[in-house]
């Protein structure tokens, strides 16, 4: 259960901790205080959920603490109770920025359920600040880098144009690591829902149990820890867009739910009995064969037709190899962005990458070159060679990819062959003393050369 933080500042020892004892065994962690001062400073030290505090007090009066917590944040919805009630102080308080006003001797219940609506405001104003700050920090973020040479990926990136600005649902199919989360991203982004959240949902890192409360909400007391009402992720993207990621594997309970929102667009919550008309288009995402999945009755016949009404399929990178240098480019920018000069994609780096048939596809390839920016910038090198990919021998048509030992021998010998064998240069440029690399030539010519 999530405990919510009030703030109570009355001098009344009695009332004070009747209250806290209260609301401490309904859902609430409460900061006492009894005066001006300790509650500002009880204020400061923690976010606050909502804050109950007595007109009269030592010191600057509960107004002048009211004006003060709301100062320090315009969010905070304050309650203002006092054994002295009239209109004028009641009037002057709501002026003042008050949630509401009540007067002593106050039932409990009623306390704690305007506290209950004080605090479910300030969650609320809270949740749209974030996003409010989360959509100007993506308006500032460029569009995501879809790069498409390859026939086949430019007609997927035409398809997905063509249908950003329709409400249908569409079936992203492909491998793991094609990048169908980036195509999602790229039609919502496209679509007139642009300025509303792309929110995902990865179904397959939910439990069952958890996936029907996180896509459509529920009410407080719907199970146990369920302390307060929350939406459901349909609900959160209203107006944007919503990528089931993985639906293959939601389980059967929440694929008829779901196909009653896809046909009507309505959601209920858990523990409720009143139905909310949502505006979110859906966009789903599957590395399975859902026709096969539907004959092994493992995923809903009507549903799939619902979803299969407009399908893209990712094509996996080994089937476009014409945009396998241009990611690899595009992900050494990335990876050196903060160096001032990233290396270059040398002839074996891509001579091999093309040979690797890349099982883990744009995913795979995206790690491979992050690895190989940073081994080729650990040792100072310019370029990046296929000795830096670390990819598996299938991937090696020339026999760079060899071991440390190898390697080392190779790198030591080239180098003495580019300085006429003089070893006291050749030491000086490996950064190796003269007897050092004595002892390393003379152990290489008592042992066999590799593959001699």
């Amino acid at each position: 259960m999530t405990l919510r933080t009030l703030l109570l500042a009355d001098d009344e020892v009695d009332f004070r901790e009747n209250v806290a004892t209260y609301l401490s065994e309904h859902g609430y962690r409460v900061l006492q205080a009894d005066g001006f001062e300790t509650a500002l400073a009880a204020a400061r030290a923690d976010e606050l959920d909502a804050a109950l505090i007595d007109v009269l007090m030592p010191g600057k009066d509960g107004l002048e603490l009211l004006e003060a917590l709301r100062e320090g944040d315009p969010n905070l919805e304050v309650v203002v109770i006092t054994g002295h009630g009239s209109i004028e102080v009641a009037i002057d308080a709501m002026k003042r920025g008050a949630f509401h006003f009540v007067t002593k001797p106050a039932r409990l219940a009623e306390l704690e359920l305007l506290l209950d609506q004080a605090a479910g405001k300030v969650r609320l104003a809270r949740q749209n600040q974030l996003y409010r700050e989360e959509l100007r920090g993506r308006r500032r973020r460029p569009d995501p880098v879809v790069l498409a040479h390859s026939d086949s990926m430019r007609q997927v990136l035409d398809q997905a144009q063509r249908l950003a600005d329709t409400d249908c649902s569409v079936l992203l199919e492909g491998e793991t690591g094609t990048g169908k989360d980036l195509l999602a991203d790229f039609i919502h982004r496209a679509s007139c829902r642009r300025d509303r959240s792309l929110v995902v949902v990865q179904c397959a890192a939910l439990p069952d149990s958890l996936l029907d409360a996180e896509l459509f909400g529920h009410e407080r007391g719907a199970f146990t820890g369920a302390s307060e009402a929350r939406p459901g992720l349909l609900e959160v993207a209203a107006g944007g867009t919503l990528l089931l990621d993985e639906i293959g594997d939601i389980p059967a309970a929440v694929q008829t739910r779901l196909l009653r929102f896809l046909e009507q667009r309505v959601v209920r919550r858990l523990g409720s009995n009143r139905e909310r008309a949502v505006d979110t288009r859906v966009l789903a995402a599957t590395h399975r064969d859902l026709g096969a999945e539907v004959s092994a009755g493992r995923f809903r016949e009507d549903l799939y037709h619902r979803l299969v009404v407009v399908r893209l399929l990712v094509p996996p990178l080994r089937e476009r190899p014409d945009d396998i240098v241009p990611l690899a480019e595009h992900f050494i920018e990335e990876a050196a962005s903060r160096s001032a000069a990233p290396p270059v994609l040398g002839k074996t780096a891509r001579e091999a990458l093309l040979a690797y048939e890349w099982p883990g596809n744009v995913r795979e390839l995206a790690h491979t070159m992050e690895r190989a920016t940073v081994l080729a910038r650990f040792e100072s090198a310019r370029e990046i060679g296929a000795q830096h990919l670390r990819l598996p021998a299938a991937a090696d048509p020339h026999g760079v990819l060899v071991s440390l030992h190898e390697a080392q021998r190779r790198h030591v010998l080239g180098v003495l062959q580019n300085v006429a064998g003089n070893r006291k240069q050749a030491a000086q440029i490996l950064g190796l003393g003269e007897r050092q690399l004595y002892r390393l030539l003379k152990a290489w010519r008592e042992e066999s050369p590799p593959g001699g």
